[in-house]
């Protein structure tokens, strides 16, 4: 009887062991372990309450009705399975992680697909020690100096002719 109301509840060691990194399998193992020690004491325990023999009692004991009102009380005993109430939590949980995990797989895709796209770019690229200046300009135009509007080195604000500060600025 116990072993049927926990073969539902039962655990795929398989597909977990599958998904531990190597570097947790030793984790994985005593955790496993514990569990199978719990499920073993479970297992040696019986599924209902054992028999009493009353009418050995009976002959025993001389209160009249004691072991009449214990064999009524024993016989009205009922220990209730606990109820499954985070089940259905954890599905949604589980049906709200797969959603999650496919809109996730979906922008990676794309994001992979941009990227390839990128990387085709850079290999159709002539190497950057083979460019002339001009195919630098074309190909990075906002890393390359203006041509129109040329500055001096250090290309900051500040060191180019007719600079003026503005006001509340150090000059």
């Amino acid at each position: 009887m116990a072993a049927r109301r926990i073969a539902a509840s039962s655990v795929d060691w398989a597909a977990i062991a599958s998904r531990v990194p190597e570097g947790q399998k030793a984790l994985f193992n005593a955790f496993k372990g514990k569990s199978d020690g719990y499920l073993r004491r479970v297992l040696t325990l019986p599924a209902e309450l054992p028999k009493i023999n009353f009418a050995a009692y009976k002959s025993r004991i001389a209160v009249p009705g004691m072991v009449d009102a214990f064999e009524k009380q024993y016989s009205a005993l009922q220990i209730p399975y606990p109820p499954d109430t985070h089940s259905s939590q954890v599905d949604e949980m589980q049906k709200q992680a797969a959603v999650e995990t496919e809109t996730f797989v979906k922008e990676s895709e794309a994001r992979i697909a941009m990227l390839q796209a990128e990387l085709a770019d850079w290999e159709k690229m002539i190497p950057y020690e083979q460019m002339t200046m001009e195919e630098m300009v074309e190909t990075f135009p906002d890393k390359t100096v203006n041509v129109e509007n040329p500055t001096l080195w250090p290309h900051e604000p500040e060191d180019q002719p007719g600079y003026v500060a503005k006001e509340g600025a150090e000059a």
